[in-house]
């Protein structure tokens, strides 16, 4: 079985060394009008750059470009979106963080405008770059709805979004896509909505590899329904949810995992020992069901953490896999 180090989504956006501030103080002043666009654009596809490299340095053979240009989860995708304003600022579940909350106006249309900078981003990557976006779901749950529409329909909107945004990152070379969908833990009796209208955005997906992801919460009773969403692979956080281990020991999968053992949240590195006993246990229950890959990655994003933490947390999973 291939075992693929993986970046989950994000990166911190500042660092201690170097120039570490120098994105944020770049978007300040372009909001401000300090700078131009182009000005900012330039600033950011230096950082990105160094974000990408960090990541390949570290042993991860699957890297993104850690959405640091990204202000949030919620509005960068949805402030290219027609019938959607950005409104005030909502706090990202359980977190420190906060998110800016679309607010849907009339009917969604467009897509997400993600395509351009998973291209810049695959000029500088020498490892494979993996394009991520936010799940229609969550996107909705966000929402704050000022139509007559119910969450259905607005989920089914963003997910029209999401399937036209799939077809820009073929176009752009894209092979492989994660759409996050963290509030589906939050609600799971809507696994059978979360289903269907990923079932339409991927109608168009083509020759794409999705992969589906949860985090912040414990999939275990859901996990049967994650295994029948319409996406070639799941994700998942195994720190919430350590009795997940024992459900995929028991009921297996028919398609690949990406294994979140690796805390996302916790500057504390992650034991080489223990963790390596977890992930050969999963290997070896998937291999035997003729599942053919497996990703190890951190449980969430990583800009949770302090950079040389982050970092750290990456090339610790190289040294896992070099345990097992």
């Amino acid at each position: 079985m291939r075992i693929v180090l993986a970046n989950h989504s994000s990166y911190p956006r500042v660092a201690s060394a170097g120039d570490g501030t120098r994105l944020r103080r770049a978007y300040a002043n372009r909001e401000t009008g300090k700078i131009t666009g182009a000005d900012y654009d330039e600033v950011a596809r230096d950082y990105t750059a160094e974000i990408v490299k960090e990541q390949e340095d570290a042993g991860v053979e699957l890297v993104t470009d850690g959405l640091v240009t990204w202000y949030d989860l919620m509005s960068r995708p949805a402030s290219r979106l027609g019938g959607v304003t950005i409104n005030g600022l909502v706090r990202f579940f359980d977190t420190n963080t906060y998110v800016r909350q679309p607010e849907v106006v009339g009917d969604v249309s467009g897509q997400f405008g993600l395509a351009d900078d998973f291209a810049a981003a695959s000029e500088i990557a020498t490892a494979e770059l993996k394009a991520v976006v936010t799940g229609p779901y969550t996107l909705a749950r966000h929402s704050i709805i000022k139509t007559d529409a119910d969450i259905s329909t607005v989920a089914l909107g963003y997910a029209e979004a999401l399937r036209r945004e799939l077809v820009a990152l073929a176009k752009v070379g894209a092979r492989v896509v994660q759409i996050d969908e963290p509030s589906l833990l939050k609600f799971p009796e809507d696994a059978e909505l979360v289903r269907s209208v990923l079932g339409r955005a991927m109608e168009s997906k083509g020759d794409l590899f999705v992969s589906l992801a949860t985090y912040f919460g414990d999939a275990t009773t859901i996990y049967g329904e994650l295994l029948k969403m319409p996406v070639d692979m799941i994700a998942l956080d195994l720190v919430y949810g350590e009795r997940l281990i024992e459900t995929i020991l028991h009921e297996g999968a028919d398609k690949p995992l990406a294994l979140g053992l690796i805390d996302g949240r916790n500057t504390k590195l992650d034991d080489v020992t223990s963790t390596a006993d977890r992930l050969k246990r999963i290997v070896d229950a998937l291999d035997a069901r003729g599942v053919p890959e497996v990703h190890l990655q951190p449980s969430c994003g990583l800009e949770f953490l302090p950079r040389d933490r982050a970092r750290r947390k990456l090339e610790r999973m190289r040294e896992i896999k070099e345990a097992l």
